[in-house]
């Protein structure tokens, strides 16, 4: 079954409080909540340090700098807040309807283990995460660097959300490709059907849509507001780098060179984190557009019996298609990436213009 991987997932999140314990963990107990509580004071006491060990730096930032670096710490804070209070503690129940969707609708085979993807993403975080340890030991003194180990968390728990996305992602993609595998079985052996199975064969297919749509929605209220702040993130760090290498290419040869590169690496992961979220969403909706297709070509074989059915079937994969949000904000799809390229772009005018003045 592959919502095995979820509960993997639930094992790696409960200890740092990102995620419910297990599948059926639905009402924590009082030790649990302490540790969550727990678990969010010391990332404030960790935010607070690494905000107070950048104080002196800001200063001597422009204008332009200082606001993003002002707007990257503070939307750091709100991602975290959200993650452990508003989804752990007000809408836990959005997890269990999301797994309840999932697990109603049949998926079609996947070739790549899910647990593999996951575990190898893990191995892969830490040892980018030591290397970020060393980088800054080496940068600065021990003192100095254990201020910035706040930053740890808060990082790691966008990375978390990042995989996750994009596992549950490929979780209702496979769905609905499981939809359009049985359509296309139904175009192929419709004649050797009557048309009392057929008409079962279509209602148990818009079931299914209805059922992925609410996931569809679920999984908006639960990742849409991640997704807003993992897209704010990644821009405003990537804006804040690409300053530094039109105005500060120094940097790159300085002591703090490691720690530059260690960075770089973060961002690159975290937009690799967000094209594959936003392909996976396009994919979802292009699967969605071919089921439709579908039924158009399976419409023109049925009796009039059977067309007041299709019609019903029509209607519904019409009305229920998904549509994936960033905190119902904007809609995320193939074009969503464009226009973040675009708005990179204009910025990067905007400084170049800076620099020459």
């Amino acid at each position: 079954m592959d919502l095995e991987v979820i509960d993997t997932i639930f094992t790696f999140g409960k200890f740092i409080a990102l995620t419910p314990s297990s599948m059926t963990n639905h009402n924590p107990h009082c030790l649990q909540t302490f540790y969550d509580i727990c678990v969010y004071l010391l990332f404030v006491v960790g935010f607070s340090a690494s905000i107070y060990a950048k104080l002196p730096l800001y200063p001597n930032l422009m204008p332009i700098e200082f606001v993003l670096a002002i707007l990257y710490d503070l939307n750091q804070f709100s991602y975290v807040f959200y993650t452990l209070i508003v989804m752990m503690r007000l809408r836990r129940s959005r997890w269990f309807r999301l797994i309840k969707s999932l697990a109603a609708v049949k998926s079609a085979p996947k070739t790549i283990p899910l647990k593999l993807i996951f575990g190898a993403s893990q191995m892969g975080y830490y040892c980018l995460t030591t290397f970020g340890v060393y980088a800054n030991v080496w940068s600065t003194d021990l003192i100095e660097a254990a201020f910035y180990m706040g930053e740890l968390y808060q990082n790691y728990a966008q990375f978390f959300y990042l995989m996750f996305t994009s596992i549950v992602l490929i979780l209702l993609l496979s769905r609905y490709e499981r939809l359009s595998e049985t359509l296309s079985q139904l175009i192929r052996v419709r004649s050797q059907l009557h048309s009392k199975q057929v008409v079962e064969i279509l209602q148990k297919i818009k079931k299914s849509v209805f059922t992925l749509k609410e996931g569809v929605e679920v999984f908006n209220d639960i990742f849409g507001w991640s997704i807003l702040f993992t897209i704010f993130s990644c821009v405003s760090r990537t804006l804040i780098y690409i300053n530094i290498i039109i105005k500060h290419s120094e940097v790159r040869d300085s002591q703090v060179a490691l720690s530059y590169y260690h960075d770089c690496c973060r961002i690159l992961i975290s937009w690799v984190g967000i094209l594959s979220t936003i392909l996976l969403c396009g994919s979802i909706l292009k699967k969605c557009d071919e089921i439709l297709a579908k039924t158009y070509r399976l419409e023109v074989q049925f009796s009039s019996y059977e067309n007041k059915e299709m019609q019903v079937f029509i209607d519904a994969v019409l009305h229920n298609r998904p549509e994936f949000r960033a905190a119902r904000f904007f809609s995320i799809d193939k074009s969503t990436l464009f226009s973040l390229l675009n708005s990179l772009t204009t910025f990067l005018l905007v400084m170049i213009q800076f620099k020459q003045m």
